[in-house]
């Protein structure tokens, strides 16, 4: 029989009211206990898990290209998946993973929202949530049941291709984008799948690269996040990642998969792999993977069966596999909810989600005079230029690419904004960032050049668009230069000497350099891969609709040299190094001392803000106490905005070596003109302690610790000190 679920147009209903479909009606008369939604979860599992053979049990151990398999004679319905975490996409011709081929889109729209970084870049976990929210119910509505995403590996290396997905270089900040993300996904009954378990921090040879890490490292840099997952947002599917960690490969890494996340841990959910990332049966089986995606090549009945005979493989992690699978399809409510239901969902509130979060990750990183907001009385004419305005760019390539349901280019943002109060001229500069550039025809470039600089020449303001495309931030493959594509960064030192109020506008996930430029222009914004409300969200940053609010989550450079990969990567013989150890992003410019061309927390408003009188309390603080954090912030400018006010910790005297400072908590706040509001935070032993591995455990050591209060990890406005008492 076919696995039951009913009507799918009772969920399309249900989630456009915003609330998660309730439970189908059961046969009390003759049902089997698995299928009483009111007995609890571990009944229902040892249940189903009883009436099954061997065989189907590892039957449900594989995949059949986007779907788990099904099992018709127990009614267990597949587990079907959609890639994120920008949207949902879905390609129902794709039998394998989208990395193989060049950066496509998915066949079926769908809400495109700003990409992962862009989502930390806003410093509002509450914003993330709801977005994380709105793609569950496209997944619901479009028959998926599980979610691929969040994506939140550390970025480590500025050349990464998938550094758009992920929450930036920051644990603590990434762990707190990751659990309000997972909050929204599973709160509408849809299985968010954290990924990539463990160090996917470069996509060279990431299906071969040995990444060598100190244990340490792992859990204090490249863990936190997968670990708020769990212990925090409850997530129930983590997929294992290509590479190998010290040795093995990640989705037969005992340490990674059974050590930590399910004894440390207490992981109750399932191991997915990344879509043929497997290398095989025994000890892929033994090694606490749950799933092999796409399909079964190596954990089948004809590999599998014989171990488990023959004793290799236990019976015992054979059920253990099931109840896992098994637990999370009953928690989410698989065997009781209606079936999904393909129609057209809620775009207007979806949309709306979509334009919030764009605009408020939009980061102002320089703004020299004033020049922005665009008012009125000043502006009369314009000129939009750039390969990058015409054109939507919503997202990065390979799995997180979403087919938008409509896009608004920068352009059409503009003159929809603008109306008739101005006029608005276009001219490209130079070829699209996806273009392939034919350097036998230099002249595709001197034309399209001369014919910016001309329409610059005679406007009174100069927006220029500039950026990335999926053909140069994907999945698959690294940037091969930190640089702007070929002729963006000769067009703005052009339109720059010809006209002083040259605005630029970034589209990149991941940072660039600008010394070319960055000292020639009054103002630049950096709207990241920013969704298919980009274009609406930048015009509202630009003529002062939104005041900008967003904080960079990544450390913007100034050379690759002052990069803490610099020289170790991408590696050598199939081995990568992570020799920087502790000393990733921030707090590698910090322990060197070098200045960043922008710095991570950096974001800059169309007011100003005060912070004053920092008190900390209890001043000698027990082991088991936490520290009260108050202070005040005040609006000292003429316009509302937001503040992300960030708090970093700095252990004074350690018995081993600490950053100079990290950042343990935030809090964003809206302010009114000269309004002032006092801000708390509550910092207990995590905030202070490190990862002993000699006693696998997090350690707070007796000793004073400094508090440091500010508006990016370089200013910092208030400090304090309390001590930690033995």
């Amino acid at each position: 029989m076919k696995p039951s679920r009913p009507s799918r147009s009772v969920v399309a209903s249900a989630m456009l009211n915003g609330s998660p479909p309730k439970a189908r009606a059961q046969d009390e008369t003759g049902a089997p206990p698995y299928r009483n939604p009111s007995l609890p979860v571990e009944q229902r599992v040892e249940d189903l898990l009883a009436r099954m053979s061997l065989e189907e049990k590892v039957d449900l151990l594989s995949g059949t290209g986007y779907d788990s398999k099904p099992n018709a004679r127990l009614g267990i319905p597949a587990l079907r998946m959609a890639d994120g975490p920008q949207g949902v996409r879905l390609d129902d011709s794709d039998t394998d993973h989208p990395s193989k081929r060049a950066p496509k889109k998915s066949a079926i729209a769908a809400t495109a929202f700003p990409c992962g970084v862009s989502l930390a870049a806003t410093w509002n976990p509450q914003l993330v949530q709801q977005v994380g929210r709105a793609i569950a119910r496209e997944a619901r509505m479009l028959n998926k049941d599980m979610l691929l995403a969040p994506c939140v590996n550390i970025v480590r290396v500025p050349h990464g291709g998938r550094n758009f997905e992920s929450f930036g270089e920051d644990p603590f900040l990434a762990s707190q984008m990751a659990v309000t993300y997972i909050h929204g996904v599973q709160s509408q009954g849809v299985i968010a799948t954290v990924k990539h378990f463990a160090a996917n921090n470069q996509e060279f040879e990431r299906r071969t690269i040995n990444a060598k890490i100190d244990e340490r490292v792992l859990h204090e840099i490249y863990f936190p996040a997968f670990r708020a997952a769990v212990q925090e947002a409850g997530v129930w599917s983590v997929m294992s990642a290509y590479n190998k960690v010290n040795g093995a490969w990640c989705s037969e890494n005992p340490y990674l998969l059974t050590d930590v996340l399910k004894r440390q841990w207490g992981f109750q959910g399932f191991v997915v792999s990344d879509w043929g990332a497997v290398h095989s049966t025994v000890a892929t089986a033994k090694a606490g993977l749950d799933i092999e995606m796409p399909t079964g090549k190596f954990l089948n009945g004809q590999l599998l069966l014989p171990p488990i005979s023959d004793g290799q493989v236990s019976q015992a992690i054979i059920d253990d596999k099931v109840r896992r699978i098994l637990r999370a399809m009953f928690s989410v409510g698989l065997f009781d909810q209606p079936e999904s239901q393909a129609l057209p969902f809620d775009i207007s509130e979806h949309r709306s989600v979509a334009r919030t979060a764009a605009a408020e990750g939009i980061v102002l990183l320089k703004n020299v005079g004033g020049l922005l907001p665009l008012l009125p009385k000043r502006v009369r004419s314009m000129a939009v230029l750039g390969p990058n305005a015409a054109e939507a760019y919503v997202g990065g390539g390979g799995s997180a690419m979403v087919t938008p349901v409509g896009a608004v280019s920068p352009l059409d943002g503009i003159r929809s904004r603008a109306g008739s109060s101005f006029d608005v001229v276009y001219a490209p500069g130079c070829a699209m960032a996806d273009e392939k550039e034919n350097t036998g025809i230099a002249s595709s470039r001197a034309d399209l050049l001369n014919e910016a600089v001309a329409v610059a020449a005679k406007v009174d303001v100069v927006v220029v668009f500039v950026g990335d495309s999926a053909h140069h931030e994907s999945e698959g493959y690294d940037r091969q230069s930190l640089e702007l594509p070929a002729g963006q960064d000769e067009l703005i030192e052009a339109v720059a000497k010809t006209n002083p109020n040259t605005i630029v506008v970034l589209g990149v996930g991941a940072p660039v350099l600008m010394g070319h430029w960055i000292d020639r222009v009054p103002a630049v914004l950096n709207a990241w891969l920013g969704g298919q409300e980009v274009g609406n969200a930048i015009a509202a940053v630009l003529f002062g609709d939104v005041n900008p609010s967003g904080k960079l989550p990544v450390t913007f450079l100034k050379d690759w040299k002052d990069s803490p990969a610099y020289g170790r990567y991408p590696g050598a013989k199939g081995m990568v190094d992570y020799e920087e150890g502790l000393y990733v992003g921030y707090r590698h410019f910090d322990k060197e001392n070098i200045e960043p061309l922008f710095a991570f927390g950096h974001g800059l408003s169309y007011t100003t803000f005060e912070y004053s009188d920092l008190k900390v309390s209890p001043e000698k603080v027990a082991p088991n106490q936490t520290v009260q954090i108050c202070l005040n912030v005040r609006n000292t400018g003429s316009r509302e905005g937001a503040e992300a006010v960030q708090v970093y910790v700095r252990d004074v005297k350690s018995s081993v070596e600490r950053p100079v400072k990290e950042l343990k908590a935030f809090r964003k706040i809206t302010l009114k003109p000269g309004e002032t509001r006092p801000v708390s935070f509550t910092l207990d032993k995590s905030a202070m302690a490190f990862y002993d591995v000699a006693k696998q455990d997090w350690i707070a050591e007796p000793g004073t610790f400094e508090v440091a209060v500010g508006a990016s990890s370089r200013d910092i406005r208030l400090k304090a000190k309390f001590e930690l008492t033995k």
